[in-house]
């Protein structure tokens, strides 16, 4: 759990008369790096493209409100909601028609598709390059990207990222997919994504970045003698999906823990407890994660239900949500926990008011005695974790991950990050990072900034992560008004607001991106208020954002906000979501619509392990919204259906705004000549398929990273690869 406060100050930065809060016209701090960054010496010149195909216009430069909708009466929109009287700026945000709303019934999250090979990661920079000139590619000729667009801006501090891509060398291709239907991302001239994929397409790719996208035709022309043709057979071709949330360690280390995802009764988890314990060593750690106890009607687990499962083994198993732990008589024993332990500052043990005794139950920083006695893994265990994670993500089609660290331990997030770098250094990382380490530790962060850079392009690191609130459901979402079914709790702050406000101010002084935790809608709102001191080119980012008044969702809007959302939540919380806030305030509960139309940004993500890495799950959740597991609502049962997005909007946010989200929009995030060649390859084209089906009907095919195919189904001959 970040918290406010931490280490020594690090050194100034050297250099007489050097001053870092240098004062910005609009109250924001303008900002030096404290050190060295990774990329090219002096900007580069932009990428080099055969003038035999076109590119398509920078979808960079169409701002970050996306493409306008279509004028009134322009025709009907399949799944479109209805308009409401927000607050909006000129240029609206939207296709001219949506995809998907008529009979969107999802499918059970956690369709995980684990089969199939990773093969040897390919591409990617040899080394890191040196000191680029860090700044936004080409002219904005809107209004929207922070740092650039209007006359009236001074210049901003580096964003954080890299600067513009290396050119493409001169040559042939080294390889051309062809026969394939591609969906860019890019926007068209009048500011629309496109609608569809578009059949007869090939990509050229040389030097792990796209030479060329366009007819197959054309493309060919771009072939050498040895150019390796892959022909797709008609598949569908996307850019490689960014998860902009994940815990990339925790998640690894799951795939071996109990998984309790999905468990519908006090006994369907008393029971896989049981099964694991039958195959553990008595003493041993039983270690899980993922129940949900509105599932079977809001009872929570209890330390004598874990006793009578396992009374051999230590147990610890957190709620889906990473805000709440239920352990075992032996655990609680481990941490040195029993009735006479006090709650912690931003932590609450449940005891069981006839006796006084703890229950088993841990809140927020109630969890940290337990993860202090927890056996931590080895460096030979991260590293095996971290690679099945990447494995997972991969399958999936995910080619970058926004790693936002371990929840409970500060060291752990930096032995992550040690990890990552290993498996780096080797040549063994096989999709793109963006790491966060915890708030309270910026400055051991801004110092290996100042001491080795930023990362490179594969890995990166310079976010710090902090929490304002936990979690609805946990009941700690720090909430306007009180919760329904507990009138005297709102929820509150998980660390003093002003100690809080201290350190992300702090941090953006230091240069590095905040990156911060928020739920409730007091919680969103504290923050972005808060945000208006952060210079916008750091791209502070708000993670979750999950509940928004209308005046939050505006200013979010105004200040071109980053808000990293995770879909798949709302399919569980839109079950329970009315008990907890009554029936009004859930309107604003995920306002994906509101937010896009207001002029925000949505960087998809998952959350993984609190849900599926399943862009799938996210892209039927964002254009569905229908609550649970298939069969349980009807065509055009949705929550909040004026909130339903379109496929092109959803696949956006899922690639485009998780890289805007990292400052990566340069590099990935669209298919287009110049950038990295991360590519999903899907067996199906989305466009086609009912979008509530998505999770089922449509599967992945191959997956690239740098040009270099690092994931294939089981289907795909590993010959014919190369």
């Amino acid at each position: 759990m970040a918290r406010a406060g931490g280490e020594p100050p690090a050194p100034p930065p050297p250099g007489p008369g050097h001053d870092p809060r240098r004062a910005h016209p609009r109250g924001h701090v303008a900002l030096r790096h404290p050190g060295p960054l990774p990329g090219g010496a002096g900007g580069p010149d932009p990428p080099r493209r055969d003038p035999r195909v076109r590119p398509g216009p920078d979808p960079v430069a169409g701002g970050l409100r996306g493409p306008r909708r279509a004028p009134r009466g322009a025709g009907a929109r399949h799944g479109a909601a209805p308009r409401r009287a927000l607050p909006r700026p000129r240029r609206r945000h939207g296709p001219g028609r949506r995809h998907g709303g008529r009979g969107c019934l999802l499918p059970a999250p956690g369709h995980d598709r684990l089969g199939g090979s990773v093969l040897a990661p390919g591409g990617g920079h040899p080394r890191p390059l040196l000191r680029p000139r860090l700044h936004w590619p080409g002219p904005h000729r809107r209004r929207g990207l922070p740092g650039g667009g209007d006359r009236d801006r001074s210049p901003r501090p580096h964003p954080p990222g890299h600067g513009p891509p290396p050119p493409v060398t001169d040559g042939p291709a080294h390889r051309i997919l062809t026969d394939a239907r591609v969906w860019t991302g890019v926007p068209g001239p009048d500011g629309d994504l496109p609608q569809a994929a578009t059949p007869g397409r090939a990509i050229a790719i040389r030097d792990g970045r796209i030479l060329a996208e366009g007819p197959a035709s054309q493309v060919l022309s771009l072939r050498g003698p040895h150019t390796a043709i892959h022909p797709l057979e008609g598949r569908t071709v996307l850019p490689g999906f960014v998860d902009a949330h994940v815990h990339l360690l925790s998640g690894g280390l799951e795939l071996f823990r109990v998984q309790l995802r999905g468990t519908r009764s006090p006994d369907d988890l008393v029971h896989r407890i049981r099964s694991r314990a039958l195959q553990t060593p008595p003493g041993t750690w039983i270690l899980g994660g993922g129940w949900d106890h509105h599932a079977w009607g809001g009872t929570l687990p209890t330390r004598e239900w874990l006793d009578r499962a396992a009374p051999d083994h230590p147990v610890f198993l957190l709620r889906v949500d990473l805000h709440m732990g239920a352990a075992n008589s032996r655990a609680l024993a481990l941490a040195g926990i029993d009735h006479e332990t006090p709650d912690p500052p931003g932590g609450t043990l449940d005891r069981d008011p006839a006796t006084g005794q703890p229950t088993g139950i841990l809140r927020e920083e109630a969890l940290l005695p337990m993860a202090a006695v927890v056996p931590a893994p080895d460096d030979a265990q991260r590293e095996a974790a971290l690679m099945a994670a990447a494995r997972h993500a991969l399958s999936l089609g995910v080619t970058q991950v926004h790693d936002m660290g371990a929840l409970q331990s500060p060291d752990e997030s930096w032995a992550s990050l040690d990890a990552l770098r290993r498996l780096r250094s080797a040549g063994r990382l096989p999709l793109r990072v963006r790491a966060a380490v915890p708030l309270e530790t910026r400055h051991r962060l801004a110092r290996l900034v100042a001491r080795e850079g930023r990362g490179d392009l594969r890995l990166g690191w310079g976010a710090v992560k902090g929490f304002v609130d936990g979690s609805l459901g946990a009941g700690t979402a720090w909430m306007e008004a009180p919760y329904s079914d507990e009138p005297t709790n709102r929820g509150a702050p998980s660390t003093d607001p002003a100690e809080l406000a201290r350190a992300l101010l702090e941090a953006a002084e230091l240069g590095l991106q905040p990156v911060v935790h928020a739920i409730g809608d007091r919680a969103n709102a504290w923050l972005l208020e808060t945000f208006s001191g952060v210079d916008p080119a750091l791209r502070p980012r708000v993670e979750h954002a999950q509940h928004l008044g209308p005046e939050s969702i505006r200013q979010a809007g105004a200040r071109r906000a980053v808000l990293s959302v995770q879909p798949a939540h709302l399919l569980d919380d839109g079950q329970w979501v009315h008990r907890r806030l009554g029936p009004h305030r859930p309107r604003w509960a995920y306002p994906f619509r509101s937010l896009l139309d207001a002029g925000a940004v949505l960087a998809f993500g998952s959350d993984w392990t609190v849900a599926p890495m399943d862009p799938r799950v996210a892209l039927a959740a964002a254009v569905c919204r229908v609550p649970g597991d298939p069969g349980q609502g009807a065509p055009g049962a949705a929550w909040n259906p004026a909130e339903r997005i379109s496929l092109p909007e959803a696949l956006r946010a899922h690639a485009w705004g998780g890289a805007v989200a990292a400052g990566m929009e340069a590099h990935t995030g669209t298919i287009q000549a110049g950038k990295a060649a991360d590519l999903a390859i899907l067996d199906s084209d989305p466009f086609q398929v009912e979008s509530h089906r998505l999770p089922t009907d449509v599967q992945v095919h191959l997956t690239f990273v740098d040009g270099a195919p690092v994931w294939r189904s089981d289907d795909v001959p590993e010959e014919s690869l190369t």
